[in-house]
């Protein structure tokens, strides 16, 4: 890899974290113009919009947008999206189980960019759905933008080892969200035995992607238990056909109808497509990406072989187990098969995934203040 260009476009910005492994999307392009959402030194969401044409930048300060309850906290990200079909831009910030924040620029934004960005350009924050009950513990927003197909809305309500994540798809012409039924994408519900007979969970979610046929991907591990991450369990894949309404398994057998209250449940058939039993330290929230034949790849960190700590349990493994986390990749063939490779290097922070132009898949991670990165050449 070669770095081409690099953009300055703050001084200063926000020291605790401008970026996160669940920022979906954190950059999105339309025509010549890039948008980028970051927090700046005074904690105020700041929306960058970078010519393509000559790389010249220019930012607007959303006044009314800041970090709220504890700045310090890394959950509270920021991410963008974008709906060609009226030309709005869509932000959402600031999230850690909190009232859901939303906003948008004004129709035309993207399509007919002004020469000058100003903050009149961005309507007043709003509830995705006026009246909307399920918005008042949100965490990790995500913006599904694919263009042609509809711009769509994923975030978690409730906690974590406890909580639901919701589906909305967008309606250019109406400018108006629909969620896509009334109990969340996943169940809570469901014993599990390996975990004190939990009782309810939360998925957390690796990227979600819609392909080029328009299939919507999803991989996910549950979490039984927000007190540790020792919980969570086994990476899990299905996949919607019809933009998130219904789900089938890695088999295309039928296993959830969000709309007929029916969603995705801990006990469906087929969706563990890599057994990774607790207290393998799986961590949640890592990434994918699809190749060119339109199948996951997901890259992640646990340990080879379960280890249960010794003493009381803690959210994070002790320094004598979290020294053998190593990365994992992890991958569906166009057959359905799916493939595993690790322990690829140590690694104890989350990484990300690419493929570039040549087919090559791109790993890449922080360690000690250095980018690293590892190549599998296609």
């Amino acid at each position: 890899m070669k770095l081409q260009r690099v953009v300055r476009v703050d001084n200063d910005t926000w020291p605790p974290f401008n970026m996160a492994s669940f920022d979906q999307d954190k950059v999105r392009t339309f025509g010549d113009f890039q948008y980028v959402p970051y927090w700046d030194a005074d904690t105020i969401l700041v929306v960058v919009r970078r010519d393509l044409r000559d790389h010249t930048v220019q930012t607007v300060r959303l006044e009314g947008r800041a970090l709220t309850i504890n700045p310090k906290d890394g959950h509270r990200n920021t991410v963008v999206g974008i709906s060609a079909e009226d030309g709005r831009l869509h932000l959402s910030w600031d999230h850690h189980c909190n009232q859901l924040r939303y906003g948008t620029s004004r129709p035309g934004f993207i399509t007919e960019p002004p020469k000058t960005m100003t903050a009149a350009d961005f309507e007043p924050a709003r509830p995705l759905i006026p009246g909307n009950k399920m918005e008042s513990r949100a965490t990790y927003p995500r913006f599904l933008s694919n263009p042609p197909k509809p711009l769509h809305f994923i975030y978690r309500q409730g906690g974590s080892g406890d909580g639901d994540n919701y589906v909305h798809r967008y309606d250019a012409k109406t400018h108006t969200w629909a969620r896509l039924g009334e109990t969340g994408l996943f169940s809570r519900k469901g014993i599990y035995p390996p975990w004190e007979n939990s009782k309810s969970r939360c998925a957390y979610l690796n990227d979600t992607l819609l392909d080029t046929t328009g299939r919507l991907h999803v991989t996910w591990c549950y979490r039984e238990a927000g007190r540790s991450w020792a919980s969570n369990h086994d990476l899990h894949y299905a996949y919607s056909d019809d933009s998130g309404a219904t789900w089938a398994n890695n088999a295309g057998e039928g296993i959830a109808d969000l709309a007929k209250g029916d969603p995705i449940e801990l006990a469906d058939p087929g969706i563990v497509v890599r057994s990774i039993p607790v207290f393998s330290w799986l961590m949640n929230q890592t990434a994918m990406t699809l190749d060119a034949d339109n199948q996951p790849h997901v890259v992640t960190y646990h340990l080879a072989t379960p280890e249960r700590p010794k003493g009381k349990l803690k959210h994070g493994p002790p320094p004598e187990i979290g020294r053998k986390l190593s990365l994992f990749h992890h991958w569906r063939s166009a057959d359905g098969a799916w493939h595993s490779s690790g322990p690829v290097t140590p690694l104890t922070t989350r990484p990300g995934i690419v493929f570039d132009r040549s087919g090559n898949l791109v790993v890449y991670y922080a360690k000690g203040g250095q980018l690293m990165v590892h190549v599998a050449l296609g």
